[in-house]
């Protein structure tokens, strides 16, 4: 637990407002699944893309679960994008 608690993610402001102005436009027009399929990519993309997979030097790290983790970060994308897409009428 002290591990989760103790760990710092670095978020540029420019990414944060883009979200911001990209979910922003999605809802004002009507889109609320947009929204939410863009704001689970930013989240994927600045929780570990960005934060986890570069070292500080700038090379890929890749461990034993870099790929399992990443294959079920894309399969739950997937799925919430075609559980989105599915109307029910």
């Amino acid at each position: 637990m002290e591990t989760i608690l103790s760990t710092e993610i670095a978020v540029s402001i420019a990414q944060v407002l883009t979200l911001i102005s990209l979910t922003t436009f999605a809802l004002v027009f009507g889109y609320p699944r947009l929204a939410l399929v863009l704001n689970y990519c930013f989240l994927i993309y600045c929780c570990y893309f960005s934060n986890s997979l570069l070292l500080n030097d700038g090379a890929l790290k890749f461990d034993s679960a870099t790929f399992p983790y990443l294959g079920i970060g894309l399969a739950i994308l997937l799925l919430a994008m075609m559980g989105l897409v599915h109307s029910r009428e």
